[in-house]
């Protein structure tokens, strides 16, 4: 991506969990190959935004381990009740506030609030990616928009992690987090 644009990155929530996490265990994979894929694509996320809904906050705190960003915000005003004029304020608020020097935030939500910004339909796990040369060219919505599908878990992953999907049941939320931390990434690896 160019070096001069600024990025807004709004991601849907994974799949619903059954009883015990938040989303399924398979999808905590998937949101940390999405956080992955973001990172090198896109440059060091400022901060990622999310709704206090447990879903959301799960997939965010996967994602943010995949970007290797540190700095996670919950906002009632990502809630899929929150009205219209509401999300919309927040956003622009936030742009209107963002200095230069920042060039890109991730926000995870549900589709309600998708909607509400004037995004078309974003399955679970998906993103859109807003592309502008300024935020307040972002502010304008003068920006371009591309649709980021939720990538196929590395099989690397699945190995080190658990040798088929019933073993990844068997493990929690923070299990699997814990593993994944341990994950090296390629950027990891040129450092040393």
């Amino acid at each position: 991506m160019s070096s001069n644009k600024v990025y807004i990155s709004i991601g849907r929530h994974e799949h619903y969990g059954y009883g015990d996490t938040a989303i399924l265990r398979a999808d905590m994979l998937t949101a940390f190959q999405t956080g992955k894929m973001l990172k090198e694509w896109l440059p060091p996320c400022e901060t990622i935004y999310f709704s206090p809904l447990e879903r959301a906050a799960e997939t965010a705190r996967f994602q943010a381990l995949g970007m290797g960003c540190s700095h996670l915000l919950e906002s009632q005003f990502l809630s899929e009740d929150t009205p219209k004029f509401e999300v919309q304020k927040f956003f622009n608020r936030l742009l209107e506030l963002t200095p230069d020097s920042v060039r890109y935030y991730h926000f995870v939500t549900h589709l309600p609030v998708a909607e509400k910004l004037g995004l078309p339909f974003l399955g679970a796990g998906d993103v859109w990616l807003l592309t502008a040369d300024s935020w307040q060219n972002m502010l304008s919505e003068n920006y371009t928009l591309q649709m980021v599908r939720a990538p196929q878990v590395d099989i690397d992953i699945w190995q080190q992690i658990a040798q088929n999907p019933d073993s990844l049941e068997q493990l929690s939320a923070d299990e699997i987090y814990d593993m994944l931390k341990k994950q090296k990434t390629p950027s990891a690896d040129n450092q040393e």
